[in-house]
């Protein structure tokens, strides 16, 4: 004997003919631990009692090339006890959303990226501007191009590993936060994006390098002359 909302049920044996993985059209997954059984109406007036068939609600499900049409066909019944819902109406609602909020958000980060981005080189080229009269001085005691590249170089990769020494712990404890904001409602696994992290890697290799190979094309056009002339700003 078994009791099921407050009152006491037999227990019937059942007997599974097939297992599969592929559930009939409409039909929802009551998730892990449960169990669905599909059986006919037959079976299912022997297995459950007048209560329970009285309780039983019964739902019809239709594939339609119109179904904005098919909707307001089924509505035009005025029947009392019918309800109709649009998948396909809820669907699109859905994907309306989530591009409304994929606009706002990719928008926001591509804004964000572009002031970063302006910021860098505005920051190494004045950096660099304001090194005219080193750079001069180094090269009239014998620097050659080839060194003054070489030496651009090393500051691309120091420049580089000192933001990244700065900005992937902050990003590890923000991403951190963000899995202990989403563990109260969803369960998964803390993991790390590592292609993300690598792509980021890169990006900002590449922007400071072509910051600075920017701002270094412009320090050798100086003359040399001029710019131990310039005091220092």
């Amino acid at each position: 004997m078994n009791f099921y909302n407050g009152r006491k049920a037999e227990i019937n044996k059942v007997s599974v003919a097939v297992l599969t993985d592929q559930a009939p059209m409409g039909m929802n997954t009551i998730g892990v631990g449960g169990l669905n059984i599909i059986v006919s109406e037959r079976v299912m007036n022997r297995l459950a009692d007048d209560e329970d068939i009285a309780s039983v609600q019964t739902y019809l499900h239709l594939k339609s090339t119109e179904p904005m049409t098919t909707q307001q066909e089924i509505e035009e019944m005025h029947e009392t006890n019918l309800n109709a819902t649009n998948s396909y109406q809820s669907r699109k609602s859905e994907e309306q959303q989530i591009l409304l909020m994929s606009v706002f958000s990719y928008g926001f980060i591509v804004l964000i990226s572009a002031i970063s981005i302006a910021n860098i080189f505005n920051t190494v080229s004045t950096g660099i501007s304001l090194r005219k009269r080193e750079f001069a001085m180094l090269k009239s005691v014998g620097m050659t191009p080839k060194g003054f590249a070489k030496m651009m170089n090393f500051e691309n990769i120091f420049y580089g590993i000192k933001s990244l020494l700065f900005g992937l712990p902050v990003s590890f404890v923000v991403m951190y936060l963000i899995y202990r904001a989403f563990a109260n409602k969803f369960s998964y696994g803390f993991t790390l994006p590592w292609m993300s992290i690598l792509s980021v890697i890169v990006a900002v290799f590449v922007i400071v390098g072509s910051a600075i190979v920017y701002s270094g094309a412009k320090a050798k056009k100086e003359n040399i002359i001029d710019a131990l002339k310039k005091e220092s700003i």
